[in-house]
């Protein structure tokens, strides 16, 4: 064979590869059923042998797999029974739960197993995954829900009976993993700060308060419902470094209040939330510059606005640099192109506080069983708040009107600039961005894909030279993802967008690619 008859050879074996290669009508829900489901399709499956007999559309029994997730306006799974509904569910709350870096309970700051062991019991550390799941899967239910809601959500679930009997479990707390069959732990009787005197370790001798707690469910998803439920919290301790500090005894302090009450804002104000990503240990009062949540703020940024900070431009925060502040991060524009979007904001958050149910765990006594945790406190906004973005410490910051702003540029290049009190105006205000949207968008269209679009304020001078270095593909793909968030703030319906993905030219191609 001449060298010119090899190479046309080889021209006519790689000719398929050229162009696209779309999958057939079985390898499309082959695909969509281990992106819904994360497991593969069952031999012997009724609804593939439909689909090889052309009786019906691989993406409309795409679609219909998707829609068994439906929850009931109440909260759980239309299709109970359902194992493909179930398995969808479970799928997209995992999902969700990666938008997050912060997801156990371990992670809040200063948490200890002997200090606050019952937290896990009675805080979910999963909700923002719920949220987001319930938004995406409730009758009824809107995207902007996630950073709207007044109330937190809980999760139904439930457990495998073989599985926890092969494991020996004979208690349902979720603390079990580490504590094992204690049934004392079990009954979730928790002390709290006794309103007068000193701490007193034994359980029949002390003047702390007893209150029983509902449990978080344990075992497999089945359903999200709004938390409307209502259990006090009577009293805590606000001990910083081993210092006696009763809540009770702390001006202007809410020390006793509804477990399940958030701020608003949907999961932005949701106690566990709060508390994940305060980022300072207990009883810390925010000042207004070295002490405020702003890693609250970066994670807000990040999970619900794809924003990689800084998010600003250096003329839009050369009037807040402030030379000689005591507060190093306001002496550089450097630094000041980040804390001008993460401090104004965390100020909407300056009333809240973290506190342990008590001073410590009780040692002694009849009812050593009785547990401790973490929660979130409120401060009760008692003064005017001060004017603007303080550059030095301000004295009872924590118990002014939580007034703030959502401050950065948008990806469209748009300065969003919005004056806002408290966590609920916030959430609304990010609700509105188009940035909310396209990141939503941005990271269905990765699960689905596995292609990571590149979103940014691409009319800063600064990204001059990373805008020449985009593919045409890239650029395809970011309209693309534009255009899916657009609709979504149209429509709000997560399950329409997915659709719109699994339908698209990306999703039929065998390598997502048409080239």
């Amino acid at each position: 064979m001449t060298v010119t008859k090899l190479i046309f050879a080889l021209t006519l074996l790689m000719a398929p590869f050229a162009s696209a290669q779309v999958l057939s009508e079985a390898g499309l829900f082959n695909r969509c059923y281990s992106h819904l489901t994360g497991k593969p399709v069952p031999l012997g499956h009724a609804t593939m042998a439909q689909i090889r007999a052309g009786k019906i559309k691989a993406l409309d029994a795409c679609n219909s797999l998707l829609d068994k997730a439906e929850l009931d306006a109440s909260g759980p799974l239309v299709n109970r029974a359902d194992k493909e509904a179930r398995a969808v569910l479970n799928t997209f709350y995992n999902f969700h739960r990666t938008w997050f870096t912060a997801n156990t309970i371990e992670q809040i700051q200063e948490y200890n197993e002997e200090m606050s062991r019952g937290t896990m019991d009675i805080y979910d550390s999963t909700e923002p995954g719920l949220a987001l799941t319930r938004a995406m899967f409730a009758r009824n239910a809107q995207y902007r829900d996630v950073l709207t809601l007044g109330q937190g959500v809980r999760a139904q679930r439930e457990e495998d009976m073989a599985v926890r009997n092969r494991i020996g479990f004979n208690v349902t707390f979720p603390g079990r993993r580490i504590a094992g069959n204690n049934g004392g732990l079990d009954q979730n009787l928790f002390n709290f700060r006794a309103m007068s005197g000193g701490f007193d370790g034994n359980s029949d001798t002390t003047q702390a308060m007893f209150v029983t707690l509902p449990k978080i469910e344990v075992g497999e998803l089945v359903g999200v419902r709004i938390a409307t439920d209502n259990a006090t919290i009577p009293n805590l301790s606000l001990q910083p470094l081993g210092a006696d500090k009763r809540g009770s005894d702390q001006p202007g302090l809410n020390f006793s209040f509804n477990l399940f009450q958030t701020q608003g804002g949907g999961v932005l104000g949701t106690p566990i939330y709060l508390m994940l990503n305060y980022g300072h240990g207990r009883g810390l009062e925010a000042n207004g510059t070295t002490k405020v949540p702003r890693r609250w703020s970066q994670t807000n940024m990040e999970s619900f606005l794809c924003a990689e900070l800084p998010a600003l431009r250096e003329n839009d925060i050369r009037q807040y640099v402030v030379g000689n502040s005591s507060a190093p991060f306001r002496n550089s524009s450097s630094c000041v192109m980040c804390h001008a979007t993460l401090d104004p904001m965390a100020y909407t958050a300056r009333n809240v506080v973290v506190g342990n149910s008590d001073y410590a765990a009780l040692s002694a006594g009849g009812r050593t069983h009785s547990k401790t945790a973490l929660h979130l406190a409120t401060y009760r906004a008692e003064f005017s708040s001060v004017a603007g973005w303080p550059s030095e410490p301000v004295a009872n910051f924590h118990r002014q009107t939580p007034t703030g702003r959502l401050f950065f540029r948008s990806m469209t290049g748009s300065l969003i600039d919005r004056p806002v009190t408290g966590i609920a105006q916030l959430g609304a205000a990010m609700a509105e961005t188009k940035d909310y949207y396209y990141c939503a968008a941005k990271r269905y269209f990765q699960y689905f894909t596995g292609i990571t679009v590149a979103l940014y304020d691409r009319s800063n001078p600064m990204n001059e030279e990373l805008n020449k270095k985009l593919s045409t593909e890239a650029v395809e793909d970011r309209k693309f993802v534009e255009a899916l968030g657009e609709e979504l703030q149209r429509n709000q319906s997560v399950r329409h967008m997915v659709k719109q993905i699994m339908s698209s030219k990306y999703y039929r191609d065998v390598n997502y690619r048409e080239k």
